[in-house]
């Protein structure tokens, strides 16, 4: 069924403030896999064949939009969404993604659902300005063969997503910025058990659960600054523009975690002593990066 109808309606309340809906049926032909367990996430890409459906998915949005100010400086909105999906797939557990041949064999569908409520506000004139959003969500997948046939959390779902934008325009060629986010940290596989053979530990997952656990939440704080050049030269407008940003990534130098992974100690086991394990946080950028870049037009 390659029918993918699309629909939207708005009513205006007053001048400020209206309701808007919107409905929409979309396809996707390729589908991506997550492993989860690694401690570097690998991310697989294949597309629909005879065994792999493509992906389907209806969603339904309505929200409600009002303008605050006597020019409309102020921007305030709430909406809340459900989208359901069909034709989702996922690995099973011990399956082999990298350079497998055959991975259809490992591969499971079932169907998705995502829904929450988002809420966005926004400035837009005065010396300061900037805005703030907020999203309380769910995105899940059921898949018979996974979790016990229970609905889990997915690879990307992100149950808060906060952020906001500060700016301070003086009246002069420099212009300054605040960044801020804070997201709920990615689903994962942990091992709930554990199996001591010759010295040996093997991680076990007693519950045969997907994404029990998630990793430390993720937030960051940046900062730049923008100095424009100047337009004038010796009295006359300048062709080019030109201006200068200096800025400041992960402020107060937060690790943020990109994934965690489990390792059996170096040390030699002791008899009768119970095997130590190691938890390691991977982290990408985890310090605060200055940067200087110089912009121009011609």
């Amino acid at each position: 069924d390659n029918w993918e109808p699309r629909a939207s309606l708005k009513y205006q309340i007053s001048p400020a403030a209206s309701i808007k809906a919107s409905y929409n049926r979309t396809a996707q032909y390729i589908h991506l896999v997550s492993n989860t367990t690694a401690s570097n996430p690998l991310d697989v890409w294949t597309p629909s064949t005879n065994n792999i459906e493509p992906q389907q998915a209806d969603q339904w949005g309505i929200g409600y939009f009002r303008n605050f100010g006597a020019d409309n400086n102020f921007e305030t909105s709430a909406e809340v969404y459900y989208r359901k999906s069909r034709n989702q797939i996922d690995y099973i557990d011990g399956a082999e993604l990298l350079i497998n041949q055959f991975v259809e064999g490992d591969l499971l569908s079932g169907d998705g659902r995502a829904y929450g409520i988002e809420l966005y506000a926004k400035k837009n004139k005065g010396l300061f300005n900037g805005w703030i959003s907020y999203t309380l969500s769910k995105t899940e997948l059921q898949v018979d063969g996974i979790n016990n046939n229970q609905w889990y959390p997915t690879r990307y779902d992100q149950e808060h997503n906060l952020k906001a934008v500060l700016i301070y325009e003086p009246e002069s060629r420099w212009k300054f910025s605040a960044n801020f986010t804070l997201l709920s940290g990615t689903p994962t596989t942990f091992p709930t058990s554990r199996l001591e053979v010759q010295d040996y530990l093997l991680p076990f997952d007693y519950y045969n659960s997907r994404n029990n656990v998630r990793i430390p939440i993720f937030h960051r704080l940046d900062f730049s600054a923008t100095l424009k050049g100047r337009t004038k030269k010796k009295g006359k407008d300048r062709k080019n523009e030109d201006y200068w940003v200096f800025s400041i990534y992960n402020a107060y130098g937060r690790r943020n975690p990109f994934s965690i992974y489990f390792a059996q100690d170096d040390a030699r086991p002791v008899m009768g002593q119970p095997i130590e394990t190691q938890a390691t946080r991977v982290s990408i950028i985890g310090t605060i990066v200055p940067a200087i870049s110089h912009n121009f037009k011609f």
